[in-house]
């Protein structure tokens, strides 16, 4: 069996300082590619960018339930992570009291999760701890409630034997852990487990690429063994608010409330100034357009032919000379009569605008195209600033169209907003892949629909999408 150190040889302990190019990320992704490379990934594939859920998380679960830990816990919270759903299950099956954080804690903190009312079995078990069971039948609990814990069980990508884990790098589970270090739910007593598989423990992880919020594990288990770390570092004593942005608060809206809490007690929760999250994802986007704009231009470059030298290297594709026009009206220099110049259409004046708010930021523009379509609501311009949790969409006054003396179907305000009435849209039931793939775990929301002025648009062309009815496949 291989373990951490096979995956990652070039990252073995050492003494001199770590190479720029050795970060968690990079942990992360040896043991993601080495997962999917060597057959041990499960669904939801691929693994990337998630907790992995791995060939023999059923096995590392039970070893889990022989352990004397697990045994005498009768509360335990787990993470709501594919590969520890066995865990759960034998929470439920022994009668232990489960909690699940709240996914990405964007409504709410912890749910303690129950069987259906009135179900019991197998099937009844099956049901709540599936993704959507855990918010169906999970009964929410607030950061003021009083919470005891004898086991957490966290995800990991990656863990060492001396108790460093790297999880996949949004940090929920060290917020998490930080509230329930503000709840007083973490006992001294309380030992942190994560179930991996065995690729997936490194006999040593870099120490500097750890800080004081990380949270350390105590127990990891594995299919075929269990270890005992050495915990090389302590565990966060609750949120450490310098390391979060003003928009991280704005996305979980229980670290406001506990921040609200701590300011009136006096506590110091400045907040860093820079949200360098969102800087990295802009890095990342600036990155991918660099890229297809270097693969267009390569493509055009590339049928103009070879060039050789000089300013006709610089000029790519001859410039198309300028048409000389005659001095007779409507005759060219060859003195052939021209056609008469298309005259402009005119543009098209807005009659009336709609804003959709309350958009997930893993909403993406084809989930909408397809629910208005479904409702039969077709706008002419969408702009969308899905990113920012809203978009608008423009109506154009009714006009004749092209080749037909019939107006377009009519549609008003009040229809629209009729139509749009109590409308859902997100969650993609673990149908994506890559990175949009890991920002598939959060329910539909309810959109909110009102209306807008109705002002011709002034965005850059990219964000102004003019929306035909969606083909259906």
């Amino acid at each position: 069996m291989q373990n951490g150190d096979e995956v990652a040889a070039a990252a073995d302990a050492t003494k001199t300082p770590i190479p720029e190019e050795v970060t968690k990320q990079s942990f992360r992704v040896k043991v993601w590619r080495h997962l999917e490379k060597n057959g041990l990934a499960l669904f939801p594939r691929p693994v990337y960018n998630r907790i992995p859920n791995f060939k023999g998380a059923q096995e590392a679960a039970a070893n889990l339930a022989k352990l004397d830990v697990f045994k005498n816990a009768n509360s335990v919270k787990v993470n709501p992570d594919k590969p520890q759903e066995p865990v759960r299950v034998m929470c439920l099956e022994q009668q232990k009291t489960l909690y699940v954080p709240v996914p990405r804690l964007q409504t709410g903190f912890l749910n303690r999760l129950v069987l259906p009312e009135g179900e019991t079995g197998n099937a009844a078990i099956a049901k709540a701890v599936s993704r959507n069971g855990m918010e169906t039948f999970g009964k929410s609990i607030s950061i003021e409630d009083p919470v005891s814990l004898d086991l957490v069980v966290m995800g990991s990508v990656a863990v060492s034997k001396e108790g460093y884990r790297i999880g996949k790098g949004k940090g929920y589970g060290d917020l998490e852990f930080g509230l329930m270090m503000h709840m007083k739910a973490i006992k001294p007593s309380t030992l942190v487990v994560t179930t991996v598989h065995d690729c997936q423990v490194f006999d040593t992880l870099p120490a500097e690429l750890f800080g004081p919020h990380d949270v350390p594990i105590d127990i990891i288990v594995t299919p075929t063994q269990v270890i005992e770390t050495q915990r090389m570092s302590q565990r966060p004593t609750g949120i450490m608010w310098h390391l979060l942005s003003n928009r991280r608060i704005q996305m979980m809206p229980v670290l406001g409330q506990l921040r609200d809490i701590e300011m009136l007690s006096g506590c110091d929760c400045t907040l860093k100034e820079v949200d360098t999250d969102v800087e990295e994802r802009a890095a990342v986007r600036a990155r991918r357009i660099r890229r297809r704009t270097r693969s267009h231009k390569s493509q055009s470059e590339g049928e103009g032919g070879n060039t050789t030298e000089g300013e006709e290297g610089k000029a790519g594709k001859p410039r198309r000379a300028a048409r000389r026009r005659n001095s007779a009206k409507g005759k060219d220099k060859d003195g052939k009569e021209e056609r008469p110049r298309r005259q402009k259409r005119p543009r098209p004046v807005i009659d009336f605008s709609v804003k959709i708010s309350n958009i997930s930021p893993n909403t993406r523009v084809r989930d909408l195209k397809q629910a208005l379509f479904e409702r039969g609501v077709k706008p002419q311009i969408m702009v969308w600033k899905g990113f920012r949790g809203f978009c608008y969409l423009h109506f154009f006054k009714p006009g004749p169209q092209k080749g037909e003396g019939d107006s377009q179907p009519t549609m008003n305000m009040d229809s629209v907003l009729t139509a749009l009435a109590q409308m859902s849209v997100g969650g993609s039931g673990g149908g994506g892949t890559g990175a949009a793939g890991a920002e598939e775990d959060e329910k539909p929301r309810l959109l909110c629909v009102e209306p807008a002025p109705p002002r011709q648009p002034r965005v850059p062309p990219a964000e102004v999408d003019v929306t035909p009815a969606p083909e259906v496949h």
